[in-house]
């Protein structure tokens, strides 16, 4: 198995192409339905959050059908729901999370990894965090954590944790 430090090497790699699998895009798909508890949960739910939003961009994955396995109205929605439970239970995880009003763009930092989701849907309870002083953004560090999803999200696998 990668190490973390080889796999973010991979994002800075024009070639490559990440390994997306319909098991474990049906896997994110479970994970994205679960409410994180701490910060082992929560990455596994970000790292899948980040699965399907990069498998939502292969041809192999996009469906307008209703009942598609995986579509960005269900990602948008677990999302805000995802945002709300780090607003509301910040003392549970050890991570930075802020939102830049500018472009409606979310970012959760866990450890050196920075996720970022565009395009969020910003509600009330989102907007009034917006304007808080709870919310300080940050530069983007620059890594394209979608290139690299297939393998972030195996590594973060609980399957795999005696692995790293």
């Amino acid at each position: 198995m990668l190490k973390l430090k080889e796999i973010i090497k991979l994002s800075l790699d024009d070639d490559h192409i990440t390994n997306i699998t319909l098991e474990n895009v049906k896997s994110a798909k479970v994970i994205i339905f679960e409410t994180p508890q701490n910060n082992e949960d929560l990455v596994e739910s970000v790292v899948a959050m980040n699965l399907i939003n990069a498998a939502l961009k292969r041809k192999e994955f996009i469906s307008n059908e209703k009942d598609s396995l995986i579509t960005y109205k269900m990602l948008k929605a677990r999302m805000s729901r995802l945002f709300h439970n780090i607003i509301d239970n910040k003392q549970k995880f050890n991570i930075d999370f802020y939102i830049s009003k500018d472009d409606n763009c979310a970012f959760i930092e866990i450890d050196d990894l920075q996720f970022s989701f565009h395009n969020i849907i910003i509600d009330k309870p989102l907007k009034v965090f917006i304007n808080s002083p709870l919310n300080n953004p940050k530069p983007w560090k620059g890594l394209r954590l979608q290139k690299i999803a297939g393998e972030l999200f195996d590594y973060f696998s609980k399957d795999n944790i005696t692995d790293r």
